[in-house]
């Protein structure tokens, strides 16, 4: 029971525009594709953490969005490319070699960043400020409305519009979205729905 007052609490908090530290992420080491530990450590950049599969098809239909939000933004932000336990370091290299998006790689093996961020599907993305405080989480934008479904034309720039805001020293215009794609296997018998 207090756990989920706790959860009700967190959610409330976020969703009424409260930023949540996230400090505690930068104990979590996950390793690149080269094996070096990597964590996500405050900066004087934000970090934009985007949950990837290799194998789901709404992943690799948002890579030309994803490389222009990196291109866009990469003097003023770090990316990250998380993938969940299920992928081996050799499917995701085969993805970043066939893809060539210029961001880090990194793999959950222990589903650490899964859990502590309580990502859910991928793509999903996760944006800290300069200070490790959750400044947005949820879909790239509204291309995808429903699983299977997309819009013609995007109408809402969730991601951008987040990362302009903080460049501008202003609070993103929304903090949480739903994030619509390919759920992610949780180890441990543990799986969102």
């Amino acid at each position: 029971m207090r756990r989920w007052l706790l959860l009700l609490f967190t959610s409330t908090a976020f969703i009424s525009g409260y930023a949540q530290s996230l400090t505690g992420i930068a104990d979590i080491k996950l390793k690149n594709i080269r094996g070096k530990g990597i964590s996500i450590a405050a900066t004087d950049k934000n970090s934009v953490i985007l949950f990837l599969g290799t194998d789901c098809p709404i992943t690799q239909k948002y890579i030309a969005r994803i490389k222009e939000i990196v291109e866009k933004f990469e003097s003023t932000t770090d990316f990250y490319g998380v993938f969940p336990e299920q992928f081996s370091m050799k499917e995701i290299r085969k993805f970043k070699k066939e893809y060539k998006i210029s961001i880090h790689f990194l793999r959950d093996d222990k589903m650490e960043m899964a859990h502590f961020l309580g990502a859910k599907v991928t793509p999903e993305v996760f944006l800290l400020d300069d200070k490790l405080e959750l400044q947005y989480k949820g879909a790239i934008d509204n291309w995808f409305y429903e699983l299977g479904k997309n819009r013609r034309n995007t109408t809402e720039q969730y991601l951008i519009d987040a990362l302009t805001a903080l460049n501008q020293n202003e609070k993103p215009p929304l903090q949480q979205t739903e994030a619509i794609g390919c759920f992610i296997q949780m180890s441990h018998g543990m799986k969102h729905h």
